[in-house]
Parts: C-alpha cells; structure tokens; sequence
C-alpha cells in the first residue's frame, strides 16, 4: 500500500495538467508508465492510450496540438488502499473548428516509489467518438469550401 506522500503524486499530476504543466505531469509519470482510455484511439488518436511516459507525452502533446484547455477541474479525489481515484471535469475547444466540448470522467491512479505506474482515464466513449466524427466532417466541409464563396 502506497503511503500517504507518494499517492500525492496522482494528485499533483492532476492539479499540473489543470495548470498546463506539461512536464509536471510527465516527470510524474514512471517510464514504464501504462495509459488506459476507453476511447477507441484508432477513431480518436488524441485519446488513445499509451504505453511509456514517451508515447504519453506524444499523445497529450496531440491533445494539446489538437485542443485549447478552457478548464480542468478536479471535482473529487479519493485514496482507495491501492489506488487513487478522481472526478474531473474538462472543457475544451478545438483549435481548427472553434467546437467545444465538456467531458465528465473518472480517473485512477497507481503509484510505486513516489511515480505513477498506471492511469485509467474512463469517458463515455461514445460521446468522445461522436464529437471527434462531428469534428473530422466539419474540417472536411471547412477545407472544400473555396475561397472564393
């Protein structure tokens, strides 16, 4: 069982997302980090998951690539005896279309020696998938308008 002090480390992880500390969060993260989503990533890359803290940082540099962070609230935090878990609410605006969209997930947290070993992000993934198929055809109809309409 984790002590007190390490499992912080899920919670300062959050809290360095919400603050847009991108390296924060990775220096976090064990190298050998293991990223759960439930979100099919061959429809949606930006949410896929991710195995080692390099392919995490491509994927949340995706994310960011592809997103402006309006919000990132962590709505409740709990210390479970082997894990951590938390609400979060996210909103957030894509860059090339001006959608918003606001997530409501849990997520969970596993901690070794101070570094998060595994994380869960659960969505509704079918609203995730949705929204990025609303996206996908409303870049398609942005990019075959001419100039000249």
């Amino acid at each position: 069982m984790p002590a007190d002090d390490e499992r912080s480390a899920f919670h300062n992880a959050l809290l360095a997302w919400a603050a847009g500390d991108l390296e924060h969060v990775l220096a976090l993260f064990a190298e050998d980090v293991v990223y759960v989503v439930n979100v099919d990533g061959t429809k949606v890359p930006y949410a896929s998951s991710a195995t080692g803290r390099e392919d995490v940082r491509r994927r949340f540099e995706l994310l960011l690539d592809t997103f402006v962070v309006d919000s990132y609230t962590v709505e409740s935090l709990v210390h479970e005896p082997d894990f951590s878990r938390a609400a979060v609410v996210g909103n957030y605006t894509h860059k090339a279309t001006g959608e918003r969209i606001r997530l409501r997930f849990r997520m969970r947290g596993w901690v070794e020696n101070g570094l998060l070993t595994r994380v869960e992000e659960l969505h509704d993934a079918a609203y995730v998938e949705a929204f990025a198929r609303l996206v996908e055809h409303l870049q398609a109809r942005l990019s075959s308008q001419s100039p000249d309409c």
